[in-house]
């Protein structure tokens, strides 16, 4: 995994004091109020509140001039279509629309582009489409902030069309009669964290005139929207999760039922998590492997057999899903054991027979194994190839591929995340110009962080502390679940569970034990045994076994104690801009290594049968270190170039030779390239 810098994050002891007195919460409740900068009274009172006053949507740029416009298509009968998207977020929008202005009586068709064969967005065929249809009226949902020739070509072709979106505006806006967008440059909405099906709502509220009606029959579709594109968790969005969720776990559509029994959940009370990991990733299947009309079709049925059946295709869908994302994650893992793609600042990868529709899952798998922003383009042998971008916090990918879009053919999206598409002989170039960027903005890239709200004594965990936990839920993007830090802990044991697919460790600190479960590991994925001095984060969450409530500890990273992740950081900035030549002559005095160095390396792999972990864990087991972390891996990289170390890539591990020829380290060209910037800089 990634190295990351492991942040907690501060809060005034007395503040936190006040707040338990003047809003009457615990002490636990009141820390992680205060370490996430809620300290105003009116502020905690509307956070904790059942109630919200929802923004009034015509604060909302053109939204004056959408409602008009469906108005008077809905009062005089034209055929209008929602066009919308193939993931979650636009297949909800889409169903909570369609059902809406269906059940107004209107005219109304729906259409999802294939995600493979057209791509994301409104397109020419489709607009033509419409036209021998008899459409006078399109209405995008989730998408068509971008569609400037295909909006064009529906005025040339006599159809009107308003636009709905949620994505970030580019220089020019289409030619639209309405253009619905938070993100507008010009807009003053008090608010912008909608999803699309957010935007969706905020639409039918106005043409309803009463947002608490629209709720109630569609918060399910708004709350799992919203959810699966992961917009912050905050204000109106995390009233609308709120109720949405009450809808689900009462009565909620059929659709929705059918789904939460495939998934082996039909009687559990979800959360805004189980939504994430198990609803959502279903909804989005459809349109990766299948049709994203399946997902429409199931959110609006009415039918309770034909339900069952399009959740037990899209069940269907998710499991080949599940492989062929594996499939491309082992495909890309082997082209990054090509030491190049990782010396990139941002990783770019390209290969024959990819899923465009998984390429955003495999990225965002990518981007949290190596930390760094990665984009995954599917050649699937057309002339133009399609893309997906995941970022870290730090680096807005959008901007990125704003700064290379001449080399683009179309792209869009968020600060985190973004599609693109590209032709194929341009993605070399693509590669290119998108690092220098990324040069040219940070010498050292932003890294990926485990941001800890505070540290706790594990002796104090208790049903009280779930309790205070579960008052900020529900949890997502800018309201994250609490990670609570124990630092100094022993190791007592490593056991393995579930078939060794996950690990127990027992914990000691101080007269406290206490024991997490660390889900992905195995016992041969982790160095740590007992006896070593360890730091975890952790999630504090609640167990149900026969009525019995207790609480479980679930860990989120675990690291050797006493060491500091700013100096690994920076170590590991100064040896990756070693390897890429853009070393100047503070990084070179830093880094420059020793055969003594790379003795106590060599003596360790012997003693120890080779390395099987991360660099990050070897650093750290080498006691005493009479290096920094760039030394050591610049002493690595030069030991394997001499065959020193078989750095075996696909097993993951490090190992000596079976026979070794009396080398000198000065034949090394990593070595004499030290040596010569050492003279030169």
């Amino acid at each position: 995994m990634a190295l990351k810098r492991w942040n907690v994050l501060e809060y005034d002891k007395e503040t936190a004091k006040q707040l338990m007195d003047t809003c009457d919460v615990d002490a636990v409740t009141a820390i992680l109020l205060t370490s996430r900068g809620m300290t105003d009274a009116e502020q905690i009172a509307s956070f904790f509140s059942e109630d919200y006053l929802c923004i009034d949507p015509f604060t909302l740029p053109d939204m004056d001039l959408a409602v008009e416009r469906i108005g008077i298509a809905m009062d005089s009968g034209e055929k209008i279509a929602i066009f919308g998207d193939f993931d979650c977020d636009g297949v909800t929008a889409t169903a909570l629309l369609y059902s809406y202005l269906r059940a107004c009586g209107s005219d109304v068709s729906y259409y999802i582009p294939d995600r493979n064969k057209e791509g994301y967005g409104l397109n020419k065929a489709a607009v033509r489409a419409f036209k021998e249809q008899g459409v006078q009226l399109i209405i995008t949902v989730d998408n068509g902030i971008s569609a400037l020739d295909e909006v064009a070509l529906a005025n040339e072709l006599g159809i009107d069309v308003v636009v709905t979106d949620h994505h970030m505006q580019g220089s020019v806006l289409p030619e639209a009669v309405a253009v619905v967008n938070p993100h507008r440059n010009d807009s003053e909405c008090e608010y912008e964290d909608w999803a699309g099906v957010g935007v969706a709502f905020k639409l039918v509220s106005a043409l309803a005139g009463s947002e608490e009606e629209i709720l109630e029959e569609y918060a399910d579709l708004i709350c799992i929207g919203t959810i699966a594109d992961i917009v912050p968790v905050l204000g109106e969005n995390r009233y609308l999760i709120k109720k949405g969720l009450e809808l689900i776990n009462d009565t909620g559509r059929l659709g929705i039922a059918a789904l939460k029994g495939v998934a082996g959940v039909g009687s559990k009370q979800l959360t805004a998590g189980d939504i994430a990991f198990l609803i959502s990733p279903r909804i989005n299947a459809a349109g990766r492997i299948s049709s994203a009309g399946k997902a429409v079709e199931l959110l609006i049925t009415e039918d309770a057999e034909t339900a069952i059946r399009l959740a037990e295709e899209i069940n269907d869908c998710n499991a080949k899903r599940i492989q062929i994302e594996n499939e491309m994650l082992e495909t890309a893992c082997e082209m990054l054991a090509e030491e190049s793609y990782l010396r990139d600042r941002v990783i770019v990868l390209c290969a024959e027979g990819w899923n465009s529709g998984i390429a955003g899952i495999v990225a965002s798998k990518i981007c949290e194994r190596y930390g760094k922003p990665t984009i995954i383009i599917a050649d699937t042998g057309a002339p133009v190839l399609k893309g997906s971008c995941r970022s870290l916090n730090g680096f807005n990918i959008f901007e990125a591929l704003s700064a290379c879009c001449d080399s683009l053919v179309q792209f869009g999206g968020h600060t985190l995340a973004a599609g693109l598409s590209i032709q194929k002989e341009k993605v070399d170039d693509f590669r290119e110009l998108i690092n220098d960027y990324a040069a040219k903005m940070f010498r050292y890239m932003p890294v990926g962080e485990i941001n800890i709200d505070f540290k706790i004594n594990p002796a104090s965990i208790s049903l009280d502390t779930l309790h205070s936990i579960n008052l900020f839920q529900p949890f997502g993007m800018g309201n994250a679940k609490p990670v609570f830090g124990v630092f100094n802990a022993k190791v007592i044991s490593v056991t393995p569970i579930g078939g060794n697919k996950h690990i127990k460790l027992t914990l000691a600190k101080k007269d406290t034990t206490f024991s997490a479960i660390y889900f992905g590991k195995s016992t041969t994925s982790v160095p740590f045994r007992k006896g070593d001095m360890v730091d975890v984060a952790l999630n504090i969450e609640k167990n149900e076994y026969y009525g019995k409530t207790t609480v479980s500890l679930f860990l989120k990273g675990i690291r050797y104690s006493g060491f500091s992740d700013d100096t690994m950081v920076g170590g590991l900035r100064v040896y990756e801009n070693f390897m890429r030549d853009e070393t100047n002559r503070k990084e070179i005095d830093y880094i420059r290594t020793n055969r003594d160095n790379i003795a106590q390396i060599y003596r360790f792999l012997r003693d120890n049968n080779g390395w099987k972990f991360s660099e990050e864990e070897l650093y750290m087991q080498l006691k005493p270190v009479i290096m920094n972390y760039s030394q050591m891996r610049l002493s690595l990289a030069i030991m394997i170039e001499l065959g020193l170390v078989i750095d075996d890539k696909n097993l993951g591990r490090l190992d000596l030779p079976m026979e070794t020829n009396k080398v000198n380290i000065q034949d090394s060209k990593l070595y004499q390239k030290m040596d010569r910037l050492s003279q030169t800089l």
